[in-house]
């Protein structure tokens, strides 16, 4: 059912940015929903990378 859907997370919060600020391509990260929730959990802990190694120990 979910298959084909995806979610942008900004790896900077937008909360941090200042004004209107240009996002790059390198700003963002593709991720599915669930990994975007867990991302927004923990958001000052978790980054992507710990996320992916998390995923990847648990396999």
């Amino acid at each position: 059912m979910g298959k084909g859907f995806i979610e942008c997370h900004h790896k900077k919060p937008l909360s941090e940015l200042e004004g209107e600020s240009l996002i790059s391509i390198n700003d963002l990260a593709l991720v599915c929903a669930n990994c975007h929730r867990m991302l927004h959990r923990e958001i000052d802990t978790l980054s992507i990378e710990k996320l992916k190694k998390l995923i990847k120990d648990r396999g």
